[in-house]
């Protein structure tokens, strides 16, 4: 029988279709009984298609290496 924790560890390959098809059918009867697992698989599945429909409107120019450099001197001070 499988787990919760089964899922958290295979929700990617779940959703991919990358499981041996016993695997498969497993966690789609976990699937059928819990439902905090059936929640936690849509907001996955969610978030991908957020993430893939998302475009940027703008370019980001933000220096990360400057950003670094002063977020870095931020916690020096702090420290000291």
């Amino acid at each position: 029988m499988y787990q919760c924790k089964d899922i958290a560890d295979e929700v990617n390959n779940y959703i991919d279709g990358d499981l041996p098809l016993t695997k498969r059918i497993g966690l789609f009867y976990h699937l059928l009984i819990c439902s905090c697992c059936r929640n936690y698989l849509q907001q996955i599945r969610s978030t991908i298609s957020v993430i893939t429909v998302a475009h940027p409107k703008e370019k980001d120019e933000t220096d990360t290496q400057q950003l670094a450099k002063q977020l870095h001197e931020m916690c020096e001070k702090h420290d000291h």
